[in-house]
């Protein structure tokens, strides 16, 4: 993708948007902005969005470190680190085209989730089954986080804000580094990561100053709705520019 001021500016103020509607939320930052960064170009997701959000996992990580659940983020971590293997794979399968279909897909899948399973029952075989999917999720569109949100929603809020920073810091460490063995984490898309960390940084530092305005009730509502219509319509435009939509 070719950077200027313009995209510059309205991506970045996307994911301040974004990160602020997350914090009231708890809605997966990713469910909002995937689609609209897949419209402007698929090479903007998963690599570059991954990559970025590490600006404000690491923040939250460290400054939640000693709320985190080290009992059962061990068994997570395995199930992530495999679904990145899974993620690997099927991209080396999917043709490029397909690639909108595939992100506006699993969006609907983690909306899905997000409605209709209200609990998880902790066990290693649920931590690392939950892991798989959020982990295949997340490294193949940056969505994974609803699945994580869910496993441990039964916690005090800042355990469960200090463990999801801390398992996205590992996830995304650990996914760069395996994308990048397999041939898939370019200089290009490094650049557009970079390019993308202020606007994380900046809705991190001043999430505090509009969430006390939201109702999380119907905001939840009005976040999920944006990443339906989101998704949909990438869906169609990828269907339209495949001629499968007249």
């Amino acid at each position: 993708m070719e950077w200027d001021i313009f995209s510059f500016v309205v991506i970045n103020v996307v994911i301040i948007i974004s990160s602020i509607l997350q914090m009231a939320t708890g809605v997966s930052v990713g469910m909002i902005i995937v689609p609209f960064l897949a419209m402007i170009s698929y090479t903007l997701v998963p690599v570059p969005i991954v990559l970025a959000s590490l600006a404000l996992t690491v923040m939250m990580a460290y400054k939640g470190r000693e709320h985190i659940d080290r009992d059962n983020i061990y068994h997570v971590s395995f199930g992530m680190l495999a679904g990145i293997f899974v993620a690997v794979f099927l991209f080396s399968k999917i043709d490029f085209a397909y690639l909108g279909l595939v992100f506006g897909v699993l969006i609907l899948l983690s909306v899905f989730i997000s409605i209709k399973i209200k609990s998880f029952r902790l066990s290693k075989e649920m931590n690392f089954a939950g892991g798989l999917v959020a982990g295949t999720m997340g490294a193949m569109a940056a969505v994974g986080g609803q699945v994580l949100a869910l496993l441990f929603q039964n916690h005090p809020l800042e355990s469960i804000k200090s463990t999801l920073a801390a398992l996205y810091t590992l996830f995304s460490v650990v996914m760069l580094l395996i994308f990048y063995l397999f041939g898939q984490f370019s200089s290009d898309q490094m650049i557009s990561g970079l390019y993308m960390m202020p606007g994380f940084i900046i809705g991190y530092l001043i999430a505090p100053r509009f969430t006390k305005y939201f109702d999380p009730k119907y905001s939840k509502t009005a976040v999920l709705t944006m990443a339906v219509v989101g998704s949909l319509i990438l869906i169609y435009r990828t269907l339209s520019e495949m001629d499968f939509v007249v």
